[in-house]
């Protein structure tokens, strides 16, 4: 099912952007140094220190996705893993605002990311380590539900070159170090976005664990959360496509699957403001 034709039309990756035009080689220092993830992943593949700062603080979470397959599968990280994927509650949102100060002081950028006024998703961005997602889930019935959605590189790949696009992005991480929260449903964002609805029953998410070996918490029946989402997630798979092969993602747009105006709107932004006066960061 397409999301929408138009979107559809213009989806093209930032990467094969730049494979048709590379960007130009007196620039690849500035990326390095601007530690853009898209453009440069860093080399540490490394999860125990958000997940330790976590567990420090006492914040309810659980591995999810990529992250959670290849520890429960391979006992690491996946080789090609670009982000630390985590799921928490949203009425446990509170342990975020209130953990702000310490993540600025350890060298974090925070984006907040809001779909038609609810907050969905937290990423936490440090150079030295792979980007932290965490995803906000809300119950419907005996539904835990949550906006999926991605980029898709420059809206009009045919009308902007790589390097006019690089600008954009070092200028977006500039914005980022100084605004609170990004509405993806608004202009710019959702001129380059696709978007979906994670879709997954409750009872995957009601307990969780500590595993004694990964140090971090993960859903009590994490095998049968496993085979829900990736089917036979033992064997590793020949092709993998999220927004198809993936059972928890549905290509439908979060308003077509629940009432939207059930849920409080974020009320979260005062008390980042206030937090940020403070000076700790």
């Amino acid at each position: 099912m397409k999301l929408n034709e138009q979107e559809t039309a213009e989806e093209q990756s930032i990467d094969q952007a730049l494979k048709k035009e590379p960007v130009p080689e007196e620039n690849r220092t500035e990326i390095e140094k601007a530690g853009l993830e898209e453009y440069v992943r860093p080399l540490k593949k490394d999860y125990r220190t958000f997940i330790s700062f976590l567990n420090e603080h006492k914040v309810p979470y659980n591995i999810d996705s990529g992250v959670l397959l290849g520890l429960m599968r391979e006992g690491k990280l996946l080789d090609h893993e670009k982000d630390i994927d985590l799921q928490m509650w949203a009425d446990d949102e509170v342990h975020l605002l209130q953990l702000l100060p310490r993540a600025w002081e350890k060298g974090y950028t925070i984006t907040i990311w809001l779909y038609k006024g609810l907050v969905y998703q937290y990423r936490f961005l440090r150079e030295d380590l792979l980007p932290v997602h965490i995803m906000l889930f809300r119950r419907a019935g005996d539904w835990a539900w949550c906006p999926a959605g991605e980029g898709i590189g420059p809206p009009y790949p045919r009308q902007l070159t790589s390097r006019f696009y690089y600008y954009f992005v070092v200028a977006r991480k500039k914005l980022r170090e100084r605004l609170v929260a990004t509405e993806v449903t608004r202009w710019p964002w959702k001129a380059r976005r696709r978007t979906g609805t994670w879709l997954v029953p409750t009872r995957f998410f009601e307990k969780r664990e500590q595993h004694p070996l990964f140090e971090g918490y993960i859903p009590g029946e994490w095998e049968a959360y496993l085979t829900y989402r990736y089917g036979n997630w033992r064997l590793p798979a020949v092709k993998w496509n999220i927004w198809i092969d993936d059972g928890a993602l549905k290509l439908l747009r979060p308003e077509k699957m629940v009432d939207l105006s059930r849920y409080q709107s974020w009320g979260g932004g005062p008390v980042v403001k206030e937090a940020r006066k403070t000076g700790r960061r």
